[in-house]
Formats: structure tokens, C-alpha cells, sequence
């Protein structure tokens, strides 16, 4: 990962752009007011997208089955695996 002031990212852009493409880069383009964003290519973003709507979805049906357990009964567990 690398990290680029805005002008430099400004100047550069097509560059940027081919190794977020070319090389699974992500590179950080930050503004002298503290404000940043990510440039990853549209196949990253994708895949990503993809998988967080997959783990979004298993989720989903975990609660429906009932698979999921609430935080006072998972903390009683690893307490009670903790004091044996």
C-alpha cells in the first residue's frame, strides 16, 4: 500500500490508476485537511463487494437458523471454560 499527497495523485493519476489496476495495488491519496481516500481497482472493489455481501447473507441465515447466540450467553461460556 502506498500513500500519495493530492497533487502528487493529481500529477500521477494515470499511474495510480495502472498499479491499482495492474498490480493490486491500493494507494492512499490524502488532502492537506485531513481528508483521505483509497484507490483500489473496479475488480478489488468487486471481489470485495462480493464478499462482504456473502458474509452479509451467511449471516443472515445463521440468525435465521438460530446458529447465533446472544453476548451474555458467549460470555458465560468462555467464563465457564475459563474457571475449569
Amino acid at each position: 500500500m502506498q500513500a500519495v499527497n493530492y497533487t502528487n495523485a493529481r500529477n500521477n493519476l494515470k499511474t495510480l490508476i495502472d498499479d491499482a489496476c495492474d498490480n493490486d495495488e491500493e494507494i492512499i491519496i490524502t488532502t492537506k485537511n485531513d481528508k483521505s481516500v483509497v484507490l483500489i481497482s473496479l475488480d478489488e472493489y468487486n471481489r470485495t463487494h462480493a464478499a462482504l455481501k456473502r458474509e452479509v447473507q451467511e449471516s443472515i441465515k445463521e440468525i435465521e437458523r438460530g446458529d447465533i447466540i446472544g453476548i451474555e450467553e458467549a460470555f458465560d461460556k468462555v467464563l465457564a471454560k475459563y474457571e475449569n
